[in-house]
């Protein structure tokens, strides 16, 4: 992917300068600054060549958050999201823990079935034993 994307960069550069250099340039009767400003092929190349240069940062930049799981929330100050790998991590972790708890529920529900039974039949022999008295 690297190497496409150098590839792709170093002939729009080349296709930028060389167009900037060789392509005729209107020049207008009264220039203004704008225009004495653009008149230059130099200013023209370097002009294209950061927009270029730009472009690609955002696309690669984009790339690279989704590569490592995040997205972008907003523009401007950049924020991104967080990581899915982390999300999931945690909700691994939430899922572990309630079937741990769900288990341990399991276990006091036998231990008080067993407490109850042992209590019924400690009541009803206490009860056989007042009656034969």
């Amino acid at each position: 992917m690297v190497p496409i994307a150098l590839a792709v960069l170093v002939i729009a550069s080349v296709y930028a300068i060389g167009d900037a250099l060789l392509a005729p340039t209107p020049v207008p009767k009264e220039p203004g600054f704008i225009d004495t400003v653009l008149g230059s092929h130099a200013v023209v190349a370097a002009i294209r060549l950061a927009i270029i240069f730009a472009g690609a940062f955002v696309v690669l930049s984009v790339v690279a958050l989704t590569k490592k799981g995040q997205w972008l929330v907003r523009v401007g100050p950049v924020q991104v999201s967080e990581q899915v790998s982390d999300l999931s991590a945690e909700n691994q972790r939430v899922d572990e823990s309630l079937e741990e708890s769900r288990e341990a529920m399991r276990k006091l529900g036998q231990e008080l079935a067993e407490s109850n039974y042992l209590l019924d039949r400690a009541t009803r022999d206490q009860g056989e034993l007042d009656a034969t008295r």
